[in-house]
């Protein structure tokens, strides 16, 4: 792998095919990334930047299809994680507790009248949808976390989160535009992972644009060493 790293430029690693648990179908995306990576010719546009380059100079990604995050998506330069938000819907309820069952996160409970949803608990993992009978519960919104600045070695750091995109036109585009970021503004030597580390990349919505990648350059008090 690290041989295809350093011929690449970067490195795209993803989690196992037809998982049960996958909240989002990743191949896709896993494509797409690695065509608009391959656009960006980062060997030879990082070559100029760090002298001499090694493995661990080049962007990590990681993708996984849901929360769980077998990759590893949360200790990568760039970590991206399937969801789906569950929905309640119409359909009759059989009153069984298999969704309130199979949440690991206790987001669900069930009195005589509903299903009630504590969202700030559920991590949007679709096992209670799997689950569910009567089709009660069922998918809502679908689409992609976006994490940045993760790494190990010496100084590990878990990612941080940049916020949501509901597909994956949207992740391509963002993880592309943070690179290019890094390529312009970056200094001469400066890994990824020590620039990722001080910027702020979140996600933000307005009335027009349903997400935009927005960085400010600026050095939050939650960033400081």
């Amino acid at each position: 792998m690290e041989q295809n790293v350093q011929q690449n430029g970067f490195q795209v690693e993803h989690c196992r095919s037809n998982c049960p648990k996958s909240a989002c179908n990743w191949q896709n995306l896993y494509e797409t990334m690695v065509n608009k990576l391959n656009d960006l010719n980062l060997l030879q546009v990082l070559s100029q930047k760090i002298n001499p380059i090694h493995y661990h100079h080049f962007p990590k990604i990681s993708i996984a299809g849901c929360p769980n995050g077998c990759s590893q998506p949360d200790i990568k330069d760039f970590g991206i994680s399937g969801y789906v938000v569950p929905q309640i819907t119409q359909r009759q309820c059989a009153e069984c507790n298999a969704c309130v069952d199979a949440c690991l996160e206790k987001a669900l409970q069930r009195n005589s009248q509903e299903i009630i949803i504590d969202w700030s608990s559920c991590i949007s993992c679709g096992d209670c949808l799997r689950v569910c009978p009567t089709g009660t519960l069922s998918a809502g919104e679908q689409g992609w976390t976006i994490r940045y600045g993760g790494r190990v070695g010496r100084h590990p750091r878990f990612s941080k989160l940049a916020g949501r995109v509901k597909n994956d036109d949207e992740a391509v585009s963002w993880i592309s535009e943070a690179l290019q970021q890094y390529i312009t503004q970056g200094q001469q030597q400066e890994r990824l992972t020590h620039f990722l580390e001080f910027v702020d990349l979140t996600l933000k919505k307005n009335e027009n644009v349903q997400s935009g990648h927005v960085s400010n350059g600026l050095i939050s008090e939650d960033q400081k060493p």
